[in-house]
């Protein structure tokens, strides 16, 4: 994997890998707006992200009549220096009719044990995460 990050301006900066579109991360000082994602918060989306695409994989793969996924994360920071992600936790949503908790839960163990490579990163880096999931009707 090859990657460039080049500085936009101040703590702005554009990130791309090869062979992908670009992103943009910024890390403003304290009180000033946020124009894009920090470096951490783009953390917990690519666990969002890494654990949604298992979910989906799985979930399709076993034939499961859901229609969307949304997850939802709550995350701490340790207050010190280096302030790394203490604790996640990921609420996800399944919608869909005839969806059985089993299989959800499944898909969920299997992706936080097994396949999220981010968010099994994170853990063995002495993260506490937590899973909690709900299933709704079609939207």
């Amino acid at each position: 994997m090859k990657a460039h990050l080049s500085q936009i301006r101040d703590m702005k900066f554009k990130a791309q890998v090869e062979g992908s579109p670009a992103i943009t991360m910024h890390a403003p000082e304290r009180g000033e707006p946020h124009e894009a994602p920090s470096p951490m918060q783009t953390t917990l989306l690519a666990a969002m992200g890494c654990t949604a695409s298992d979910i989906v994989w799985i979930l399709n793969k076993q034939r499961v009549p859901f229609t969307r996924l949304e997850i939802d994360a709550d995350a701490e920071r340790a207050k010190e220096h280096p302030k790394v992600l203490t604790k996640v936790h990921l609420h996800y949503r399944v919608y869909g009719e005839g969806v059985k908790e089993s299989a959800v839960k499944r898909a969920i163990e299997l992706s936080t044990e097994k396949y999220c490579s981010v968010g099994v990163m994170l853990r063995r880096g002495g993260v506490q995460w937590e899973n909690t999931w709900e299933i709704l009707p079609p939207k």
